[in-house]
């Protein structure tokens, strides 16, 4: 499991409907996820199936992502779950606490399982667990530098 939590200076109703717009996630993607299309109804709603290809290198062929919305609760809970994923088991809760004075608490928490099973499990000590503490890193940064106005 991840989580990661930042303070963004937005309402949180602002925060949450920039996650509602998964279009957002190719502004927020690390360049090694670079995210290439995105599919489904926007706003998302619970229930919704929403398609995704990243591109992990320039050269690499696309992964794609498909993911169910399985809650919405405005404005502090979106959780979605992958049913197609390089993961064996993915699960995205996007968590937002209003802070007072126009600020919000966001927290990703992530529960997945990697592919490939006892093989798998070694990859996510060694590098997978890594990657994905750094791609949730850089996407809260670019979510707070959106939200603020930043670069």
């Amino acid at each position: 499991m991840l989580e990661r939590s930042i303070t963004i200076a937005a309402p949180v109703e602002e925060v949450f409907a920039f996650h509602l717009d998964t279009r957002n996630a190719a502004a927020i993607a690390p360049p090694e996820a670079r995210v290439v299309r995105v599919e489904g109804e926007f706003p998302v709603r619970e229930g919704a199936l929403v398609g995704m290809w990243m591109r992990p290198a320039p050269l690499a062929p696309a992964q794609e992502w498909r993911v169910r919305v399985a809650e919405v609760d405005p404005p502090t809970r979106l959780v979605d779950v992958a049913e197609r994923s390089p993961f064996a088991e993915w699960r995205h809760e996007h968590l937002f606490r209003p802070l007072g004075d126009g600020r919000t608490e966001m927290t990703d928490r992530v529960t997945y399982r990697p592919p490939l099973g006892p093989l798998g499990g070694l990859a996510d000590r060694i590098l997978v667990g890594r990657l994905l503490e750094r791609t949730f890193r850089i996407r809260q940064e670019r979510t707070r530098a959106a939200l603020e106005g930043g670069p």
